[in-house]
């Protein structure tokens, strides 16, 4: 028994050990990477420059509504005036230079329209910014969950492997049962099966966040513990739930946007129903008549009469407002849903995360007192070999959902802008 002895002993060791590291709460900066890369990343991004190439034509697109699409039109004409009873001809000609004006009030809520869009363009590009920021953090925390289980398992398989050896002496020596060591190996496949797995998550992670965020360094070994006593204490949300939830509905890029857009369709439905009466046509001509010997000059009017598809436009065009407006309040209840959801997550996983954390630290404690007892001879090595799996189990799943906590309460004050806020 002395060699099950000593190959479980620094197992239990590792089990409790973070029982007693530092206690002390860090901030959430301890678990998501240096802020300056993150923006330096993401301003260097596809995404970002795509983004920019966007806001540029929304702003281009605002300077052409409020410019207005009215051109300068130039008319000439030559004619010839033929006089029978003189018998000449004569030569005329008559040059004009029109424009459309805009009246009817058309021009202010065009100068609006164009505000609305330019504004538009704004958000979309922090939207954009903001979903980027949210994109890598899922990352982030994707690749910090594969490096937990690479740790784990390559924990496991270091002292399931000097198991193994011990076991394949004390079977030779006569010390153990067959079963005993059959269980032993056993034990060693599953743990190596389980180290090949968790190799690959983490490598397919760290590929995956690499190519897209070539600016942000991974670590290559958890930065942080998770199960520090007092970790998980330390994260918390401050203030109501009812006052973020309406911080978080004001300042949410994605709702910001229908509502701008909405008001560039109420705005565009007034202006519509303007068109109800055209704009009128003004322009000034001069006219050479019969060869020179009389010059003309004067004014031009025109305006177009207008028929019932204007009116139908205009229709078409408040209903189209209406509906937008509508889309807004829907999406604002979905929103304010949807924040409760995570709020109420984030307040159960944390006690979960507590739950599991005690659940662990008894666990690696019974995992002790098996050794203990099964080297006094009491107990079988399969009772060992389990509860001991169950206390490495539950330490995975303690860190999971302390990672998923922490996870949760980096997504809410992202979206409540009180961290990563690059918006431009």
């Amino acid at each position: 028994m002395i060699y099950i002895e000593k190959t479980f002993f620094p197992l239990i060791a590792y089990l409790l050990a973070i029982t007693v590291q530092a206690q002390t709460p860090s901030s959430l900066s301890t678990y998501l990477p240096a802020e300056t890369a993150v923006k330096e990343t993401l301003l260097s991004s596809p995404l970002m420059e795509m983004a920019k190439s966007k806001k540029e034509f929304g702003t281009a697109r605002a300077q052409m509504i409020d410019a207005g699409t009215a051109e300068f039109t130039l008319r000439s004409n030559l004619q010839r005036r033929q006089d029978v009873l003189l018998g000449q001809q004569l030569h005329e000609s008559m040059v004009s230079v029109e424009r459309p004006i805009r009246f009817w009030g058309k021009r202010r809520i065009d100068a609006e329209l164009s505000t609305q869009t330019q504004a538009f363009a704004n958000i979309e590009y922090a939207d954009a910014m903001h979903e980027g920021a949210r994109e890598l953090m899922h990352f982030w925390f994707s690749y910090l969950r594969a490096l937990a289980d690479k740790k784990n398992a390559e924990s496991s398989f270091e002292l399931t492997g000097k198991m193994h050896r011990l076991t394949q002496i004390q079977f030779k020596q006569g010390e153990i049962s067959q079963l005993d060591e059959q269980l032993a190996n056993a034990e060693f496949e599953r743990v190596s099966a389980q180290r090949f797995v968790a190799e690959g998550q983490l490598q397919s992670a760290s590929t995956a966040f690499s190519r897209r965020y070539p600016g942000v360094p991974l670590p290559t070994s958890m930065p942080f513990d998770l199960l520090a006593n007092d970790r998980m204490n330390s994260l918390s949300i401050s203030g109501p739930l009812q006052a973020m939830r309406e911080e978080f509905l004001e300042k949410n890029h994605e709702l910001n946007m229908l509502r701008i857009d909405a008001k560039r369709l109420r705005l565009s439905a007034e202006r519509v129903s303007k068109d109800r009466l055209p704009d009128p046509t003004l322009g000034v001509f001069t006219a050479r008549e019969r060869s020179g010997s009389e010059k003309i000059s004067g004014l031009l009017f025109s305006v177009p009469l207008p028929g019932s598809a204007r009116e139908f436009h205009a229709n078409a065009s408040l209903a189209e407002a209406q509906s937008a407006g509508d889309k807004v309040r829907l999406f604002e209840q979905q929103l304010g849903a949807m924040f409760e959801n995570m709020w109420f997550q984030f307040q159960n996983k944390k006690k979960a995360a507590e739950n599991l954390r005690l659940a662990w630290q008894r666990q690696a404690v019974a995992a002790e007192k098996s050794l203990k007892a099964y080297t006094l001879g009491e107990g079988t090595l399969s009772q060992v070999l389990m509860i001991s799996r169950l206390a490495s189990e539950n330490l995975n799943s303690a860190e999971h959902m302390s990672l998923e906590v922490v996870e949760l309460l980096s997504l809410i004050r992202l979206d409540l802008h009180q961290i990563w806020d690059f918006d431009e």
